[in-house]
């Protein structure tokens, strides 16, 4: 084991319906309170060592305890229990593995993609939302939230997080698929709405 200090970088993109959205409004503006919030927000596994403010984003720096080979070895007895269709089991691993390193993203990312399979949105985008904090918010944790936003019937906030997946990497084929057929889908639904109505209706 070993405790380590780690930035995470908190975007008020992905907190307007929680706490912390509050800073990013100005209604919370005492660093004491604010500091508060972000520690209840990452719980009690992380001492929070240091918070700033920087334009849209907040910047937290933080200590924890790690045992990172024996979270990474749970991870990957996960991984393998998800590609045998034992999706309870493997997200009791990757519970596990983040007990053992609260920094792991890939077994947040994991554990994310378990949550969306059986229709745990808002747990599935707050493991997505951890990973992007801790490691950067990459083409795989994009998409994971955009599907997040699909299933909730966010399509705005999909389009806003393919978008960005596309910033990250223009290479993307499965973030240019989504977005292409949710622009279609927004044609058509804007086609039908424009259409005339059938005479004598008002």
């Amino acid at each position: 084991m070993r405790r380590q200090r780690h930035t995470l970088i908190l975007r008020r993109d992905d907190h307007k319906r929680d706490a912390i959205g509050a800073v990013f409004l100005g209604a919370v503006t005492d660093e004491a309170a604010i500091r508060g919030l972000v520690e209840r927000y990452l719980g009690p596994v992380f001492q929070v060592r240091e918070v700033a403010a920087e334009g849209t984003a907040l910047r937290a720096v933080v200590e924890c305890s790690r045992f990172q080979v024996e979270s990474q070895n749970l991870s990957r007895i996960a991984r393998s229990a998800a590609d045998r269709g034992q999706q309870r089991a493997a997200g009791n691993s990757f519970n596990e593995a983040l007990k053992l390193d609260p920094l792991n993203t890939e077994a947040l990312k994991g554990h994310a993609t378990i949550l969306l399979h059986t229709g745990e949105l808002q747990e599935a985008e707050e493991k997505w939302i951890r990973a992007g904090e801790i490691h950067g918010y990459d083409g795989e944790i994009l998409r994971g939230l955009a599907s997040v936003a699909l299933r909730a019937d966010r399509r705005a906030t999909a389009m806003q997080y393919l978008e960005e997946a596309l910033l990250v990497n223009p290479e993307d084929a499965e973030a240019h698929a989504l977005l292409d057929e949710l622009y279609r889908q927004a044609e058509l639904r804007f086609e039908a709405s424009t259409k005339e109505k059938p005479p004598g209706k008002k």
